[in-house]
């Protein structure tokens, strides 16, 4: 047997009055509590990358009634736990944010993938493991690993955090499966914004207020499950005009303090099932052994998702039909965006993924230099849609009135980003 460790999942419970979510086992209040769902990781230098899936999160009441969701997810959130490090310690990935009735919780049970992808540091490939049998199950085959905090948490109109790790020093390796043990961890550095990754959510758009660039808005991802979106002078907005109803999707950062996501960019995408965009295989990080001629690059993963990472690496093929962005979403051809990436080999990429060749085919790629995208790190998703797709006019601020040309830049290529 072997004891691994690495920690993984956090989860902040932000308190906010509202009506009319009174729950038995959490108590008689009528006043709800807000919970917010992210994830961290720990320091761990013999795996360089460790891959979870993560599907269901829901908190125990004290005394028994039925679990509280926080988080749900059908396509999973895939996460490389190991990225949630940095030489400053953990940093977070804001899941999600829900409301739950207000009383005490003692614990929460968090659902993974029956399956886990480790990768040894200098290994390029990974180890696929099978969570423990002795681990419940739901219907789907997916693991559920309870969580009990040290002490019972009191939902009320005050912030409470709470950090739920996955501590890989409890693990158990023995053979192909994996016993994991997941406690309640101290939440270090949850409220300094600089220590929050940058991600995508997907929702859809109510209770609009505000002027361009600065507005706030719901953003309701399923299942309760939703969280106030603010846009700045910053933010790259695209798409069709940003209305109530609208689906879109957000790359942001929480601001724990305000309990707010502060978007960084924002697709509005009109139309489409919110479910299925989250299933598209996708993947950021860097580009090597480009090839311009035969159209195909490896990429060194940082972030993936709609698939399952076998490695630390995987080929991608670009073609005729594969739309080409650069920074602030500007098209490019696909002699440019060979030439770009030759300089900057940040790049994201969307579209279909083989298995059995480790070959993502880009419908969407986007190369972009990291300086000029925001706060957070090299190699986040990133969005990276054409004009017709979104059913907007392609201009950003025709639809929007979102900034000036000295702002965007100018110029019919900057409507994207």
């Amino acid at each position: 047997m072997k004891r691994i460790k690495i920690t993984a999942l956090t989860v902040a419970m932000g308190a906010l009055a509202l009506a009319g979510c009174g729950g038995s086992g959490a108590g008689s209040s009528t006043t709800a509590g807000r919970v917010t769902v992210l994830a961290t990781d720990s320091p761990r230098e013999d795996y360089g990358h460790v891959w979870a899936t993560i599907y269901h999160v829901e908190l125990t009441p004290q005394g028994g009634g039925a679990p509280v969701v926080v988080f749900d997810n059908s396509a999973g959130v895939t996460l490389d736990l190991k990225t949630l490090r940095d030489a400053s310690g953990a940093r977070y990935s804001f899941l999600s944010s829900a409301s739950v009735p207000a009383g005490v919780y003692t614990g929460a049970s968090v659902t993974v993938a029956s399956t886990m992808q480790l990768i040894k540091t200098g290994q390029t490939t990974g180890t696929s493991l099978t969570v423990d049998s002795s681990v419940a199950r739901d219907a789907s085959g997916n693991a559920v690993i309870p969580v009990t905090f040290r002490s019972a948490k009191t939902i009320t109109a005050t912030a409470t955090n709470v950090c739920i790790d996955f501590d890989l020093a409890r693990f158990v390796v023995t053979g192909s499966k994996i016993l994991p043990s997941v406690v309640e961890g101290d939440g270090a550095g949850l409220n300094d914004p600089a220590r929050h990754e940058k991600d995508d959510y997907h929702g859809t758009v109510s209770g609009i207020s505000g002027t361009a660039p600065s507005y706030s808005f719901t953003l309701t991802m399923g299942s309760g499950q939703a969280v106030t979106v603010t846009t700045t002078a910053a933010t790259a907005l695209y798409g069709a005009a940003l209305t109530d109803g609208a689906k879109i999707e957000v790359e942001g950062t929480l601001d724990t303090a305000a309990q707010t996501l502060v978007a960084t960019k924002l697709e509005v995408r009109g139309t489409g099932s919110i479910s299925e965009d989250r299933k598209t295989p996708r993947a950021g990080g860097t580009a090597s052994a480009l090839n311009a001629t035969a159209g195909t690059f490896s990429l060194t993963i940082k972030r993936a998702g709609g698939f399952t990472v076998s490695g630390t690496t995987v080929n991608v093929v670009t073609n005729a039909s594969t739309v080409f962005r650069g920074d602030k979403g500007a098209t490019l051809t696909a002699a440019d965006f060979y030439t770009t990436l030759a300089t900057t080999p940040n790049v994201g990429i969307e579209g279909t993924y083989d298995a059995t060749t480790n070959t993502l085919t880009a419908t969407k790629a986007r190369a972009f230099d990291p300086s000029k995208d925001g706060p957070g790190k090299v190699g986040e998703k990133h969005s990276f849609r054409d004009a017709a797709e979104r059913g907007g006019s392609g201009d950003a601020i025709k639809d929007h009135g979102w900034g000036n040309e000295s702002t965007h830049g100018g110029g019919s290529k900057d409507d994207d980003d």
